[in-house]
């Protein structure tokens, strides 16, 4: 009896040393998804005819409100869908003056790539050549920037650190530049309906990142709750435009109203719309401030 005990715990502890192992290889072979983005760099942000800095122009051009949205599908569907025409509209009806709205965005960027896209110096050839890079967006000096980012994070099971580390960097670009942020927190999608029926080797690989970052596997909750945390904690809410999924999606895909798609991921029409209504609303009110 001892000795069969013995043999088990021997199996047991191999395997645990040969699961550390694997662990810490792949950590290795991961390290730079894993990793945060590094930090761009500097550029100068619209200068008038005369070389004035950015803050100036900010200060001085009050006649037309300039917003432009950046980030993952979300953003690029926007400009696909010819939903900025839409939101033109809504925000000009809200600020009661000229408004100027532009969006770009990559499906399946991550927040590591929603930064690096504000960057030239960081996008690759085939991302300049593609037109992902949003850099001449930043340059013109908008007065708010929407960020929509992390669904992709969550779905890759890169961790919340990873994702909060990104999105400060994106803030932190934006304020420099006097532009405002306005931060989306993520609705409840179903990225397990939409991955859990993976192959059962890239299953594995999540489940195995998913270890490693410490994170529930395809949850948007733990980043979102990271990021309202961070930004409480570094004092930023008072310096971004914050929009809560219950201000408009609090039940995410499960939502009555049928605001999504067919792959519970992206939203539809009506859902755009509702979205679009609730961020020129926020903004309106951010301006009477």
């Amino acid at each position: 009896m001892k000795k069969i005990v013995l043999g088990i715990a021997c199996v047991l502890g191999g395997l645990i040393v040969v699961v550390a192992w694997g662990g810490q290889l792949l950590h290795q072979r991961w390290k730079n998804l894993l990793s945060p983005a590094e930090r761009g760099e500097p550029y100068m942000v619209a200068v008038d005819k005369n070389g004035n800095d950015s803050a100036c122009v900010h200060q001085r051009d009050t006649a037309v409100l300039r917003v432009v949205m950046i980030g993952d599908s979300w953003a690029g569907l926007h400009a696909e869908f010819g939903y900025d025409t839409l939101m033109t509209h809504l925000l000009t009806e809200s600020m009661q003056k000229p408004v100027h709205f532009v969006s770009k965005g990559r499906g399946g960027a991550k927040s590591k790539d929603v930064y690096r896209f504000m960057f030239s110096s960081l996008c690759t050839p085939d991302e300049m050549a593609a037109g992902y890079c949003t850099q001449p967006l930043i340059e013109s000096a908008p007065h708010y920037c929407i960020v929509m980012a992390g669904i992709n994070d969550a779905a890759a099971c890169l961790g919340s650190h990873y994702y909060i580390e990104n999105y400060r960097l994106i803030i932190a670009w934006l304020l420099e530049n006097g532009i405002k942020p306005v931060v989306v927190e993520m609705p409840d999608v179903n990225i397990r309906g939409l991955y859990g029926g993976k192959p059962l080797n890239d299953y594995l690989v999540d489940c195995l990142r998913s270890w490693l970052t410490h994170c529930t596997m395809y949850s948007v909750t733990e980043y979102s709750e990271a990021l309202r945390s961070m930004l409480v904690a570094q004092g930023l809410m008072g310096h971004v435009v914050y929009i809560p999924k219950d201000a408009w999606n609090a039940d995410g895909y499960q939502d009555p109203r049928n605001l999504y798609l067919s792959d519970e991921i992206h939203l539809n029409a009506k859902g755009y719309h509702l979205l679009d209504s609730c961020i020129a609303s926020y903004i309106a009110q951010d301006k009477k401030l």
